[in-house]
């Protein structure tokens, strides 16, 4: 019996996958949309905060999804329901973007301002209930592109939210005062986040209905004499393990961009936003493109260990061509006594690396920002959710797909703390080392465990024989 055959009864309902994937999309901008704008708001705002102290504000969204994961993951696996733990997520985020808008209000500015990204973090950590129901709403032959679409989403929202920071750029950093509410750059961003978590409540509770087309229930189970074996293990982290280390180097890429071309281009903070959100709409078109792909056309049906290896070889291309090499122009030009990053670029007079340190060419930046990172993310984001979900099967995956969501927020945390703490003491040159070390260790466990990476089988037995059900594309 073929795995079209075991689900011939079941269809999936893409209505509701279509809002799962446009669900995805707006936590992805929840995430990121303050990645390029957050530290010249920090800095304007409150001058008690160093670029240390970034680090932990990029990492309090994270913390907070890492903590929310699992446990929209477990209540999905008690209850099998999407839409409350997803309504009740985005209601959360939506406070805690409100208080973003709002800091001007605050004394104790950095504080406030980590506080309200954690408080975004445990709301967007929904992304895992939504990841459940992509895994467990879709039929085997469905599952890439639904996955795949999910994941497209989630990239395009991901890498769009710093966009929508750089459109209101003109709006510049003083803004329009009306009553008590500053309207500016950084806070009209704020309070649009709002809006849209608000919407994506009454999309999810007004229009989707959960079906779990994707597992085989206790009823199956005992009428067809199927059984679901244990997944392997191994396997199943090294997917963790993959997810992780993507979001890792997508993290440090773009939390790092805005600093890193103000010291390399001598670029001030609006400057920095802008053209690094016009190179992430670009490199984001071609991810989002290859995800539709992958959904839609037969580059889907090659093999996700091949898939994974590629999407890591492009990353480890852009770690070799953004290394400050000897050959590049140096050194780097220091910002003149007095003058802030709002009005000009360089580098701090602390930042001694800068004496030591190479430019990378202008061309170069652009092409790895936009080829090499926009190439690289749809081919390990997408196969790894994929075969994370046909490694553990056609069962409940409440709970493994909210540790497998934790593994994706806990790498942020690693990296923005790690990063920003290393970028500040000794530039950007060991962040690059400290990455491609990650993004080899990879590429060895797939060759190691290369033939334990395969879907489940799953076994069907009948009187004479005993019949496998691949859970597979």
């Amino acid at each position: 019996m073929t795995s079209e055959k075991c689900s011939s009864e079941k269809q999936t309902d893409w209505k509701s996958m279509w809002i799962c994937i446009f669900l995805q999309f707006v936590v992805g901008i929840q995430i990121s949309v303050y990645y390029m704008s957050m530290w010249p708001y920090l800095s304007g705002l409150d001058k008690t905060a160093d670029f240390d102290f970034l680090g932990w504000v990029v990492a309090a969204c994270s913390i907070g999804c890492t903590i929310s994961n699992p446990i929209y993951g477990y209540w999905n696996q008690k209850t099998m329901s999407v839409k409350w733990p997803v309504i009740t997520g985005f209601l959360i985020a939506a406070v805690g973007q409100g208080w973003y808008g709002l800091l001007g209000m605050f004394d104790n500015v950095k504080w406030m301002m980590l506080f309200a990204r954690f408080l975004t973090g445990l709301g967007v950590g929904n992304i895992a209930a939504l990841r459940v129901y992509a895994a467990m709403a879709s039929t085997p032959k469905n599952r890439m592109r639904a996955i795949s679409f999910g994941t497209g989403g989630f990239v395009l929202g991901f890498s769009f939210g710093p966009v929508i920071s750089a459109v209101f750029t003109p709006l510049g950093e003083a803004g329009v005062r009306i009553g008590g509410f500053v309207l500016n750059m950084y806070t009209v961003v704020a309070y649009l986040m709002v809006l849209i978590c608000i919407f994506g409540c009454v999309i999810i509770y007004f229009f989707f209905n959960e079906s779990y087309v994707g597992i085989v229930t206790k009823e199956e189970k005992e009428k067809d004499e199927v059984e679901v074996p244990m997944f392997d293990i191994p396997a199943s982290l090294i997917c963790i393990y993959l997810f992780m280390i993507v979001n890792m180097t997508a993290t440090n890429i773009e939390v790092m961009s805005s600093p890193l071309t103000t010291v390399l281009y001598d670029w001030k903070d609006s400057d920095s936003i802008f053209y690094n959100g016009i190179a992430l709409a670009i490199s984001s078109a071609i991810s989002v493109s290859l995800n539709i792909a992958q959904g839609a056309t037969r580059l889907g049906k090659i093999d996700k260990r091949k898939q994974m290896i590629f999407g890591l070889i492009m990353f480890l291309l852009y770690q070799a061509f953004m290394f400050p090499w000897g050959f590049y122009s140096g050194p780097l030009n220091f910002l003149p006594a007095g003058v802030e990053t709002t009005e000009a670029g360089g580098c701090y007079a602390e930042y001694l690396w800068c004496n030591e340190t190479t430019r990378v060419p202008l061309p170069i930046y652009f092409f790895c920002f936009i080829v090499f990172f926009g190439i690289a993310f749809p081919f390990v984001e997408t196969p790894s959710p994929t075969l994370f979900s046909e490694i553990l099967g056609p069962r409940k995956q409440g709970t493994m797909q909210g540790f497998f969501s934790l593994g994706g927020s806990l790498a942020p945390v690693i990296a923005s703390i790690t990063s920003t703490a290393i970028f500040k003491y000794s530039g950007y040159r060991y962040v690059i080392v400290l990455q491609a070390i990650t993004l080899l260790v990879a590429i060895v466990l797939i060759l190691l465990f290369y033939k334990r990476l395969v879907p489940l089988k799953v076994i069907k037995k009948s009187k004479d024989s005993t019949i496998s059900c691949e859970s597979q594309n």
